[in-house]
């Protein structure tokens, strides 16, 4: 007689374990997938920043471009600006890991630091799909009208720079202060 309340306390016992054991299986299940929510959401985001930094660093390495090309002439230069250009609009592939420095490791003479990936989207299209929000993408793309803007400013001084003939020394001296002179410098910034 004594024997069944035990047998009935063992069942109730177990019963109670392995409700428990259920409830932390799913709490661990909710945890983890949780956990990838946020990995996805970060990794989206680190995507984002990547992109937001490839449009400062493309400004820069143009402006870098145009200031070598009307200094030197040499038009090596000129096709570095017009492969940023061509890159940064979709024009022209992607190339591999392009976030990381790529510019600053092309060389004259060699060739690219890193093989072309077969993506051929605008910036501002990668930008879009990175999942920014509509304030900060506005704030992007008038970033991006403002460095496009600027362009005008550098493809003139090219044009100068290139001159010849008897006004071919101002021409260039005109040329090097449109990328330096304090309009240009606000402008760019």
């Amino acid at each position: 007689m004594n024997r069944l309340p035990k047998v009935i306390r063992f069942t109730r016992d177990l019963g109670w374990m392995v409700g428990l054991v259920v409830a932390m299986a799913l709490a661990f299940a909710l945890y983890v997938w949780a956990e990838k929510q946020i990995d996805q959401a970060n990794a989206q985001r680190y995507q984002a920043f990547l992109l937001a930094d490839e449009l400062r660093q493309s400004s820069d390495d143009l402006t870098r471009m145009v200031r070598t090309y009307v200094v030197t002439g040499d038009p090596v230069y000129k096709q570095h600006f017009q492969d940023i250009m061509d890159i940064r609009d979709g024009r022209k592939p992607r190339p591999e890991r392009y976030h990381q420095i790529y510019w600053d490791l092309m060389l004259a003479d060699g060739p690219p630091p890193r093989p072309a990936s077969p993506q051929t989207l605008p910036l501002l299209t990668l930008m879009r799909q990175a999942g920014f929000t509509d304030a900060e993408f506005h704030t992007l793309a008038e970033a991006k009208a403002q460095s496009d803007a600027l362009t005008a400013t550098e493809f003139t001084a090219m044009k100068l720079a290139e001159a010849t003939g008897p006004q071919a020394e101002a021409d260039r001296a005109k040329a090097r202060l449109l990328v330096h002179d304090e309009h240009y410098h606000r402008t760019k910034a």
